[in-house]
């Protein structure tokens, strides 16, 4: 009957330490689809960079080159529109990083959680199998000479 109840908590516990580990691959996985989404937004700001140093160094040599205050005028407001746009795009990219990083952070902490709650399961099975083992010596007949 002792060991049915340590065959029963063992299964409990494999059962809940799989479970346990299950959700760690689970959030591992989460990480790793969060960090690639990091990374490819910030490979689109560094594009997006990239082209705004370009528009705005030709229109810039356009302005050098510009004859008359009605074509500054005009190349001005082109950068200051170029510039406009490229800092909205600057910052619903920081946006979307910043709510990626905010996942992350809460992920973290789940699998902090996770962590704690593997080794207290791991310990909680050993316990059980060496209550088991010790069970299993003292119900083994001890003979003088043997053992």
């Amino acid at each position: 009957m002792g060991y049915a109840l340590f065959a029963s908590r063992k299964l409990v516990l494999d059962g809940q330490l799989n479970c346990v580990e299950l959700q760690q691959t689970q959030r591992s996985n989460e990480q790793y689809n969060l960090a690639t989404k990091t990374l490819s937004l910030q490979q689109q700001m560094s594009s997006i960079q990239a082209a705004q140093s370009e528009e705005l160094a030709a229109l810039y040599s356009d302005l050098s080159e510009a004859d008359g205050t009605d074509a500054r005028d005009s190349i001005n407001a082109q950068i200051q529109q170029k510039e406009l746009e490229f800092e909205a795009e600057l910052d619903d990219i920081n946006r979307e990083i910043y709510k990626v990083s905010v996942k992350e952070n809460a992920i973290e902490m789940v699998v902090k959680r996770l962590d704690t709650k593997v080794t207290a399961l791991q310990k909680q099975l050993e316990a059980v199998e060496e209550a088991e083992g010790s069970g299993i010596d003292r119900a083994t007949p001890k003979f003088k000479g043997v053992g």
